[in-house]
């Protein structure tokens, strides 16, 4: 009798061994597409902070610059679509269908943070909110311009 338990106890351990390994390996897989967007979206945030720091560097009255973007979504991957039904077109490759992929979308940038030398000048605000808003193509209340210091 102890024979037929100790077969049953372990039928049951493998078979919860298993249901864990699944949970882990979903939940696994589930966290490694968002960590890559994540970092796809970080890598965005530190480009565009970047390019902005740079270009405001060479406005005059600006000798030291920082910049902090924040952005609205995550990338987004577009794929062809049939205007009239929605459907996805796909192509065929090796035997499997597919949807057309045409490329990544880029997320909206929320607004941005500056603070620069000589950031409390009505003109230098004027002027950076002027460059940002057409840089980005955000509105003027979406960029914050403050002193260094």
């Amino acid at each position: 009798m102890q024979k037929k338990y100790k077969k049953i106890i372990i039928v049951a351990l493998v078979a919860v061994l298993g249901v864990i390994l699944i949970l882990f390996g979903t939940f696994k897989s589930k966290k490694n597409t968002n960590d890559i967007n994540d970092f796809s979206c970080e890598l965005y945030t530190n480009e565009l902070e970047e390019k902005i720091e740079k270009f405001l560097l060479n406005v005059e009255g600006i000798k030291n610059v920082n910049v902090i973007v924040t952005l609205d979504t995550s990338n987004e991957k577009k794929y062809a679509q049939n205007e009239s039904t929605f459907d996805y077109i796909t192509i065929t490759s090796g035997g499997k269908a597919e949807p057309l992929y045409l490329g990544e979308i880029y997320p909206y940038v929320r607004g941005v943070a500056i603070s620069c030398t000589n950031g409390d000048s009505d003109e230098v605000k004027i002027k950076i909110t002027k460059l940002i808003s057409a840089y980005l193509g955000i509105s003027s209340n979406r960029i914050e311009i403050v002193s260094f210091g």
